[in-house]
């Protein structure tokens, strides 16, 4: 709890003369910031007005007194922090090769950086035993929860994927470690049981997967709450086929769509967010290369090359290098702004059960983006503390 110290005057009147005198007594005042006169996107509304913090969360959405004002040059929206479900890396790192607290904190900051106050580090398919490892380096440095997509998909939609298993006992582990966490599996290559068991320990989403109506189906009776970035690494629709993705788009699961618009068209996302309104959710799907730029980098040793997406030397897709605010600035000419914003913040925080964070509203957590006209990022709060502005002088 943050608290200053204040001097307060205090008239005494007790001498003979009527002269005031003047003593002083030290009181505690908490100490709130506030965030004046910019548009607020909620993402449920948007409208104009000040938003207060305190101890970390924001109390207040109207005029009030405060500490400290936060005041951003060129700013125009605050919106709540984003939250990137399916990431595998950014700034140089994959999420597979995380080693110690120093590249996990500098994953951080990247994020930051761009306005993700949230995110689930996603692996790519490895083997059981490298996997364990990897989510006990992560839980130790206290990430909040782990993805895992794979090794539990089906070969045929691989993708980028190079690992495949059928059910394994020893990754149950993991579900232990992590208040959040998700698996990605391919539902057509595992028994009703196995789908049961999964669905008990983590929340499963469907991707990389050659599943059709049925499968599909059994998948979502058991507690399938989502799909891997729909369309892409999956059975194709078919008029008189239409599979895992006819089925994810007439039922309540939600859907990733990887915000490149690289990975689906444009047509296309305006379908989806048509049909699964609030229940879509933006992703970005990165690898290291996010917030690099152009350039050649590694996957399971082999060279990639990523421009406007990341590509195989075959030129098939294995993943991008967008950041979410960068995903947010293009998908919002297609869908509209508080649409874009709504998919990167309330929907992820309903999916993963997240409690008050994803919405600007009072007693929510003051994670909070300020944006300027263009939607970049100029400064990042978490918990109500600054953790990145592009101005030099901020704290």
């Amino acid at each position: 709890m943050q608290w200053i110290y204040a001097k307060m005057k205090s008239p005494n009147y007790l001498n003979t003369r009527m002269k005031l005198r003047v003593s002083y007594t030290v009181r505690w005042v908490k100490v709130s910031k506030c965030i004046r006169g910019l548009e607020i996107i909620t993402p449920l509304e948007s409208f104009r007005d000040d938003i207060v913090i305190s101890d970390g969360e924001i109390r207040k959405i109207g005029s009030g007194i405060c500490n400290e004002e936060i005041k951003v040059d060129r700013g125009k929206y605050v919106i709540p922090g984003m939250i990137d479900i399916h990431t595998h890396g950014i700034g140089g790192i994959l999420v597979n090769d995380i080693r110690s607290i120093n590249d996990y904190e500098k994953m951080v900051s990247y994020y930051y950086s761009h306005g993700v106050t949230t995110f689930i580090p996603s692996t790519i398919s490895e083997n059981v035993e490298k996997l364990v490892s990897i989510a006990r380096v992560l839980n130790e440095v206290k990430s909040i929860g782990i993805h895992l997509e794979g090794p539990l998909i089906n070969p045929n939609r691989a993708g980028a994927h190079k690992f495949f298993t059928r059910f394994d006992e020893r990754i149950l582990e993991i579900s232990k470690l992590f208040k959040i966490k998700r698996i990605t599996i391919a539902p057509e290559i595992l028994s009703d049981k196995e789908l049961e068991n999964l669905a008990d320990n983590f929340q499963v989403s469907l991707g990389h997967t050659d599943a059709n109506s049925d499968d599909t189906r059994r998948a979502i009776g058991f507690g399938a709450s989502s799909v891997t970035h729909l369309f892409n690494a999956m059975r194709p629709f078919h008029h008189r086929d239409p599979g895992i993705i006819g089925v994810s788009l007439t039922s309540p699961i939600y859907a990733e769509v990887i915000s490149d618009l690289v990975h689906i068209n444009e047509i296309t996302l305006s379908i989806v967010s048509k049909l699964k309104g609030d229940k879509t959710i933006l992703v970005t799907d990165s690898l290291q290369a996010a917030g690099l730029g152009e350039g050649e980098f590694l996957l399971y040793g082999e060279k990639i090359t990523c421009d406007k997406a990341c590509f195989e030397a075959n030129k098939r897709l294995v993943g991008s290098n967008i950041t979410l605010d960068e995903g947010v600035r293009r998908v919002s000419k297609i869908i509209g702004l508080r649409e874009a914003i709504k998919y990167v913040t309330y929907s992820p925080a309903s999916l993963l059960n997240l409690e008050k964070i994803g919405q600007i509203s009072r007693g929510y957590v003051a994670d909070l983006v300020i944006l300027d006209e263009n939607l970049n990022v100029l400064t990042t709060l978490k918990s109500g503390s600054i953790v990145f502005s592009i101005f030099k002088n901020s704290s």
